[in-house]
């Protein structure tokens, strides 16, 4: 047989290449003649729109044309151009390539541009910047640095009374919310984006605003509500030709098929489309996340190697994307499966470094931050109300002045009529410090709760979990036969006994951080069964047995705990009474004991009872409390719905 030349071989395909990238730059060389004037200045802003559209069906193409726009805007020394161009490839960098070092690099070439101009145009400019540099810290799971971009960014956009971005920021926001596992608010502010999107006519953020919105629903369990959003994105895909929104589809719907339908099997072909669809957009991010959701429905469906092979996959593309959250999931699954493998010391290690990366990302400190970035951020928008109050009364002031000195017959009704609207602006100002003062409180509330529901679901079923597994194969060993000495039978029951205090003690902690009773059948049977537990208490509830707002529930369920703790440890009560009136509008708590009581008048050292304070005035409540030495004690709650 004769042995055909490689190199002429090679030929065609070097030649077919070489025409392809040819043909490519003739098409940006024609798209630069189309959007070039008779006076040879190229619109630059156009072709960056054209560019945008190519950004998940060709990217390739995408990069190209914003290099152009690049090269073409610094000839032409226009430097709104030139920036708008860097932001646009900054964020090519961050979307496609997920070179997260170059899109900074861009972004911030693309700040110091828009900084140097002082038009409306440019600071909305700034205000998109700070935008993308949120994604990128979201990407990386810093949530507080990210959250603080994005109120920077939505800061800038108030400043200027723009709308037209406001979606970008408020489906960001949402998508940020979602990750930190706060899907209330993650719904809220899905609203807003997909509200405002179409009264903007935006279609590509209507559809974005309502994935978000999905997921949100999604995690709340509200199933209903998720297949008509799905379908709408999947029709905006297709006819908009957007394999991005596609793949996002694809991606939910098996996370609605597994969560809600419990079809691993046909989630598993949803997550594969949704791969294929991943690798042609070629975006790091979703294909990570995509392996993650694999790996997560090979572990239900019982397929063990392919859950551990796709969770390797998403763990490599988190650790070089510096995705802290992304490496946690990835590191969940890999212990999983090496649990089921029976090799527990490594499945121990990779549960413990997830639940470091947890730590880190989701701590306390870290969501009251966010919190109260958010809060700062609605505070200085009721500051500037506040301000305009105070416009106001001095502008009142100075008509006052300027009718007194012109008509003197209507000198007294001006004064009255501005004493009035001073009286007036002066209470919505106390209104508004008050109000203010309220969303702080209760941010800071709210982030307790959910981060104790967190901290007890996490004790529960993780640690839990594990130690129950670690018994279940302790007994294996046993019924297997095994020859054991007579003192390692003492021992290892020993072992067993340790294990089940362990696994009791978890459990308590857990159910004391969030009873289980609480979340499941509410506010009158959880503590019902609390106070069944302590034979010195009895409990009383009277008025309707209607569920309450989750942190209403726990704010009072909490304050009961606290005071019967408080009459235990300190006042030495034979009888303990709890009693609970629950009305429309309110619910009064009593906890009344027969112990040696206190002068409420002298200061306490602990803080119990100043917390119940504050949880009761946040939601306009109040607390009393009625005592006197060698005579009981009486503390009334009273909480406003």
């Amino acid at each position: 047989m004769r042995i055909r030349n490689p190199i002429i071989i090679c030929l065609p395909l070097f030649f077919l290449f070489f025409m392809s990238i040819r043909l490519f730059s003739q098409d940006v060389d024609s798209l630069v003649l189309k959007h070039t004037d008779k006076h040879g200045k190229v619109n630059v802003d156009s072709m960056l729109a054209v560019g945008k559209q190519y950004l998940y069906s060709r990217p390739a193409k995408s990069f190209e044309i914003t290099e152009r726009a690049i090269a073409i805007a610094e000839e032409q020394k226009d430097q709104m151009q030139l920036a708008s161009s860097y932001r646009s490839i900054g964020a090519i960098f961050t979307l496609i390539n997920t070179d997260l070092d170059s899109s900074f690099h861009y972004l911030e070439k693309a700040e110091h541009a828009y900084r140097k101009l002082q038009t409306r145009e440019a600071t909305l400019g700034l205000g998109m910047v700070f935008h993308n540099y949120g994604t990128v810290k979201q990407i990386q799971g810093d949530y507080v640095k990210a959250i603080d971009y994005y109120i920077q960014a939505s800061k800038i956009f108030d400043e200027v009374e723009d709308s037209q971005f406001s979606p970008y920021t408020l489906n960001n926001l949402a998508t940020l919310y979602g990750l930190v596992g706060d899907a209330q608010k993650s719904e809220a502010y899905a609203h807003q984006c997909i509200s405002l999107a179409d009264k903007n006519g935006d279609e590509f953020m209507t559809a974005t605003g309502r994935i978000i919105l999905a997921d949100a629903l999604m995690t709340q369990e509200k199933y209903e509500e998720v297949l008509p959003l799905l379908h709408q994105i999947l029709d905006y895909g297709k006819e908009q030709d957007d394999p991005y929104k596609i793949f996002l589809y694809h991606l939910n719907y098996g996370k609605y098929l597994m969560s809600y339908k419990k079809d691993y099997a046909s989630a598993l072909q949803e997550y594969e489309k949704a791969q294929q669809l991943a690798t042609q957009v070629g975006d790091e991010w979703e294909i990570m996340r995509n392996y993650l959701a694999l790996s997560e429905a090979y572990l239900m469906n019982e397929q063990y190697g392919k859950s551990q092979e796709a969770a390797a996959k998403a763990l490599n593309t988190a650790k070089k994307l510096q995705a802290k959250d992304k490496q946690r999931e990835s590191l969940w699954v890999l212990a999983h499966t090496n649990a089921h493998n029976r090799d527990f010391e490594t499945a121990f290690q990779q549960l413990d470094s997830a639940y470091l990366l947890k730590d880190s990302v989701y701590a306390e400190n870290n969501r009251q931050q966010m919190a109260l970035l958010e809060t700062e951020y609605q505070t200085e928008k009721k500051e500037i109300r506040i301000n305009t109050l105070e416009k106001e009364r001095v502008l009142y002031g100075i008509i006052f002045a300027v009718s007194l000195l012109g008509i003197i017959i209507l000198l007294g009704a001006l004064y009255l009529r501005q004493r009035a609207k001073k009286h007036l602006a002066q209470q919505q100002v106390i209104q508004l410090e008050k109000e203010k003062q309220l969303i702080a409180t209760h941010a800071i509330l709210e982030g307790e709760a959910t981060e104790r529901t967190r901290l007890a679901r996490d004790l529960h079923d993780g640690l839990g979990g594990m130690l129950s597994a670690v018994k279940l194969n302790l007994f294996d060993m046993k019924k297997g036969g095994a020859l054991l000495a007579s003192e390692d039978v003492i021992q290892f029951n020993k072992v067993v006994d340790m294990l089940d205090s362990s696994i009791n003690e978890l459990r308590r902690v857990a159910h004391n951080m969030m009873p289980d009773s609480l979340s499941r059948y509410g506010l009158k049977v959880s503590l019902q069964d609390f106070c069944d537990s302590l034979s010195i208490v009895q409990f009383h509830f009277f008025g309707n047995d209607e569920r309450l707002e989750n942190t209403l529930e726990i704010m009072i369920y909490r304050s009961v705990h606290e005071l019967v703790n408080n009459a235990l440890k300190y006042a030495e009560a034979e009888n303990i009474n709890v009693q609970i009136v629950q009305q429309p509008d309110r619910v009064s708590l009593t906890v009344q004991d027969d112990g040696k009581g206190f002068d409420p008048t002298t200061p306490v050292k602990g803080t119990g009872l100043n917390n119940i304070r504050t949880r009761a005035e946040s939601v306009g409540g109040s607390m009393n409390v009625f005592s006197e030495p060698g005579k009981g004690t009486e503390i009334n709650v009273e909480f406003k719905i």
